[in-house]
């Protein structure tokens, strides 16, 4: 058993970690680990769409120094 497990995990500890995470988000094991799993996967499906549509939008956002000022405040150096 352990000579098969150890063929399958990767020789790396940096893979075998990255292989462990990704096994536990596939097939969470309790209520919880589901419920984090899929709001992880809406968050990346929002990312995703808001990446796109600012990508098709072809826009960037209209920021000058005049904006900014206003936001942080009046600078403290003379």
């Amino acid at each position: 058993m352990d000579a098969e497990r150890d063929r399958l995990t990767p020789a790396r500890p940096v893979l075998a970690s990255l292989a462990a995470f990704v096994s536990a988000g596939l097939r969470p094991r309790s209520l919880l680990a589901r419920a984090i799993a899929v709001v992880l996967a809406a968050k990346l499906i929002a990312v995703v769409a808001m990446m796109t549509f600012s990508h098709f939008a072809d826009q960037t956002a209209a920021v000058d120094a005049a904006a900014v000022s206003r936001l942080l405040g009046p600078s403290s150096r003379p």
